[in-house]
């Protein structure tokens, strides 16, 4: 251990401190400088001042030409003149601040500097001594993290306060439906109120997705549509009662289209298999599945058929599943549930077309 010592106690002597500064000065990556307040230019600069600012490839001459406050960001001067002039009135031996500076790329970049006075002339400075560590990177996580934090409070309004409020509504309506004390105009009324409340809930919904996709695109489906030649519906879906919901609304209106449900994929896809041609049969068909899914579905189905007869009808309104249908032949539309009368009516713009034909 004692030679370990007596190694290291004799490094200075073997390494000059002359030396060691120079080594430091040429190999750091931070600015190092030292600054003339009156010419105001660079007495000295290290090597990596001169790369980030382009300085490397120009004389001397051509470096005192190009004025500092060009560089420097026009919101960040004063501070740093405020801070020289602290220095100067001997308020602090040394100064950190933030600033912001173009490089060589003309792009501004965060720098953190501290700066101290090397040289005085009775009260005024003469020489300037810094040290400047960009610090962009840093920055650049904290302005992302401050985005998300302000994201997060939106989400907790909307979940909190827009979606939470409408949900208690529609509970209270509930809770007063069964009640015999209210009259049927005013069950209607509720039910009317109802439905406001669910379409707010649904409004929510979007923002959220909206607030949670940062590069998501508010953009539909736009397919030309062929509804007079579908004479069958498929609906598939795992969910029992939105089936039996789904099957009800194309049935209140369309009274004669025959409509299939399955809540498994593969019952689906055998069934399909022994239908032959399938350009007059309509499939509105949900993603989410336990097991295999939709996406499952949309591969199997382009190996049995070429027609083009698929709505896609999910929860989801994430725009890459959006993107992911549209990828596939068979899909003409992507629709958010729930299914609805209105859909239903513009997609069959002639119900009359849609009803059995006796001839076919």
């Amino acid at each position: 251990m004692e030679d370990k010592v007596s190694s290291f106690a004799v490094l200075p002597t073997v390494v000059s401190q002359t030396a060691l500064l120079e080594a430091i000065y040429n190999k750091l990556p931070d600015m190092v400088f030292l600054f003339d307040i009156k010419e105001r230019r660079f007495v000295l600069r290290n090597p990596a001042l001169d790369s980030i600012f382009g300085f490397d490839h120009l004389k001397d001459q051509e470096i005192n030409c190009i004025s500092l406050r060009s560089l420097i960001h026009s919101e960040d001067w004063k501070p740093i003149q405020n801070a020289i002039q602290q220095l100067e009135n001997n308020e602090k031996e040394m100064v950190e601040i933030e600033c912001r500076c173009l490089d060589k790329f003309q792009q501004y970049q965060y720098f953190n500097t501290r700066l101290s006075v090397f040289e005085k002339l009775g009260d005024k400075l003469v020489y300037l001594i810094g040290i400047a560590q960009n610090i962009s990177g840093r920055k650049k996580m904290e302005q992302q993290s401050q985005l998300f934090k302000n994201r997060l409070q939106e989400l907790s309004f909307i979940t909190s306060h827009e979606m939470r409020h409408e949900y208690a509504k529609i509970q209270s309506i509930v809770n007063l439906m069964d009640n015999k004390f209210i009259s049927d105009s005013e069950r209607v009324e509720l039910i009317e109120e109802a439905k406001k409340s669910i379409q707010l809930i649904n409004s929510s919904i979007f923002k959220l997705n909206h607030k949670l996709s940062f590069n998501q695109q508010d953009e539909f489906f736009t397919i030309n549509k062929e509804s007079e030649k579908f004479r069958k519906i498929i609906m598939i879906d795992d969910d029992v009662l939105t089936n039996v919901l789904n099957r009800k609304i194309v049935q209140a209106l369309l009274p004669e289209m025959p409509v299939e449900v399955y809540i498994n994929i593969d019952d689906a896809l055998s069934d399909i298999r022994n239908m032959g041609q399938m350009q007059q049969t309509l499939i509105f068909l949900d993603i989410n599945f336990p097991g295999r899914g939709g996406w499952d579905f949309l591969d199997d189905y382009s190996t049995i058929s070429d027609a083009a007869n698929v709505i896609v009808l999910s929860s989801s309104i994430d725009n890459r599943d959006r993107e992911k249908a549209r990828s596939y032949a068979s899909v003409i539309d992507y629709i958010t549930k729930p299914l609805s009368f209105d859909f239903i009516k513009t997609f069959f713009e002639d119900l009359k077309m849609a009803k059995l034909d006796n001839q076919l």
